[in-house]
């Protein structure tokens, strides 16, 4: 949220707890678990999250109020548990981010930087270690994970400047490198380590610079940083924050004051996609929106763009197929008394669970617990295939995308029997509560069989998951794989199959050779859910 302009919140009188009252909202394939509302936590206002998964396997919400942090157990989403809190001074505007079992909170009322142990969160909650009082007002951190360093932005020390923690020791950061890494105000960053690629080695910032727009900062030595390049777009307002694409080609960036231009007419929560591959000659390369509310804050997690857009609430969109022209997947308006522009509603959310689960901090109505599962199930078509057995007769990979009687079709003859294609797909979503392969084919002559096996990639092995007696007119079959699913999927959101006909009957006389047709393809992956 903009910190330099004054914002009056239309708060509401809520209810102290509500976990299962979800009618009063509006929604598309995205429910309610649970919520906690300010006023049950003695707070008067919602602003951000995070979320931390204990060594357990636990997961928290850590929902931020405006006069304190809380630590909530969503392990059982419909059921959370208030684990503890540690407070501050009120202010509207805080932050909270996390690395390893520490969790850090800024606001803008000089609280500096509180570090909160949370190693003990599965039996005696949390521990506030200490506050590191200088910068005493920080607008937002961000945390760079993988190097193991925190930087503020918009901290006073000086006129709005960036500063850096060296984490090596999570309980006791130690400020490193110079006292300011930007020269400019910097609103809200992302920070990343390049691991693989022409950027190995290198700490990127992905800064955004107010009315200046995309700022691109190597803060890799943290006492010469950078300016890489700055990506100004047409119509720039307030570059607020973004989020980068895991294959760490795509980013995507809010401004959250392009709707007030000319009388509030400018487009309404518009996300504009940055193609950052070469950082040297990143440049915008398109927009989508619904042309709801105000955007705020948004995160990318598994091909789906997770965003919090103040009263239009949570909304996802699918970036898996266009990634500059995104279909949106669902959403969840946890403020229903309107879509306008002003500054109330959905605040932030985080996505990056285990289970799936995903949370909303909403201003108004402090910490909801949501079910995406019907958002983020999507049908896949195979990326790849080969022939195993057989030989390939016509058709191509797009043959198999729809059912429009564009066929792959394969032939085999006596020597060789059977016809076997291998498929290959991406999921995204890693953890899934279930797999569907649809198959819609025929084959030339009565007496064959189709067959389907999935690949176990837990133990680099073939498991027959579906059969039947297959059709000489195009027949749909469909084979679900709903037990150890994880033993189908691999790390990178893989799938795997083999199709197959062959004789029904070993001893079948021999034959001059015969066709099999493939129409269509798909996978359908259902995520995991609690």
């Amino acid at each position: 949220m903009v910190s330099k302009f004054f914002k009056t919140f239309g708060l509401v009188a809520l209810a102290a707890l509500v976990t299962s009252a979800s009618a009063q909202y509006t929604s598309d394939k995205v429910s309610m678990y649970s919520q906690l509302t300010p006023a049950s936590q003695g707070a008067a206002s919602g602003n951000s999250c995070w979320g931390y998964v204990s060594p357990s396997g636990r997961e928290y919400a850590i929902m931020g109020y405006d006069n304190k942090v809380t630590f909530v157990d969503i392990t059982n989403p419909s059921a959370p548990v208030v684990k503890g809190s540690v407070p501050h001074t009120a202010s509207l505007w805080a932050d909270v981010k996390v690395h390893g079992s520490v969790c850090y909170v800024v606001s803008e009322a000089n609280i500096g930087i509180q570090v909160i142990d949370m190693s003990n969160i599965d039996t005696s909650g949390v521990t506030l270690v200490r506050t590191i009082t200088s910068p005493g007002r920080s607008h937002t951190i961000a945390v760079d994970n993988v190097s193991g360093f925190l930087y503020t932005c918009g901290s006073n020390n000086g006129t709005g400047t960036t500063t850096c923690f060296d984490l090596s020791d999570p309980l006791n950061p130690v400020q490193v490198g110079s006292a300011s890494l930007t020269p400019v105000y910097m609103h809200e960053a992302q920070v990343v380590t390049y691991t693989s690629g022409p950027y190995a080695g290198r700490q990127i910032m992905f800064g955004h610079s107010e009315g200046r727009g995309l700022d691109i900062y190597d803060v890799t030595n943290k006492s010469a940083t950078f300016l890489v390049k700055r990506v100004a777009y047409p119509n720039v307002r307030y570059t607020h924050q973004g989020w980068l694409s895991e294959d760490r080609k795509w980013f995507y960036v809010d401004d959250e004051l392009d709707e007030d231009v000319n009388g509030n007419t400018g487009p309404r929560s518009l996300t504009r996609v940055f193609n950052v591959e070469n950082l040297l000659e990143a440049e915008m390369v398109g927009t989508f929106s619904n042309g709801l509310a105000k955007d705020h804050n948004q995160y990318w997690r598994d091909g789906f763009l997770f965003q919090a857009n103040y009263r239009s609430g949570l909304r996802i969109w699918d970036v898996s197929e266009d990634p500059i022209n995104a279909r949106q997947a669902g959403w969840f308006d946890t403020y229903p008394n309107s879509n306008s522009t002003a500054y109330d509603g959905a605040w932030s959310c985080y996505a990056f669970f285990p289970s799936n689960t995903v949370i909303i901090s909403d201003i108004n109505r402090g910490l909801f617990v949501m079910n995406v599962q019907a958002a983020t199930t999507r049908t896949l078509s195979a990326t790849t295939y080969s022939v195993v057995e057989g030989e390939e007769f016509s058709g191509s990979l797009a043959s198999l995308k729809n059912s429009d009687d564009d066929r792959l079709e394969l032939f085999n003859d006596a020597t060789t029997l059977a016809a076997t294609i291998e498929l290959n797909a991406k999921s995204g979503v890693k953890r899934l509560s279930s797999i569907k392969v649809k198959v819609e084919a025929s084959v030339a002559r009565p007496g064959l069989s189709q067959s389907v096996m999935a690949f176990r990639f837990s133990d680099s092995s073939w498991q027959l998951v579906g059969g039947t007696t297959a059709s000489t007119t195009d027949a749909v079959s469909e084979s679900t794989i709903s037990t150890n699913v994880g033993n189908f999927v691999d790390a990178q959101g893989n799938l795997r199959i083999r199709l197959s006909f062959a004789p029904i009957n070993d001893e079948d006389p021999a034959q001059d050779g015969w066709l099999h047709s493939v129409d269509q393809v798909n996978w359908t992956a259902v995520p995991y859910t609690p």
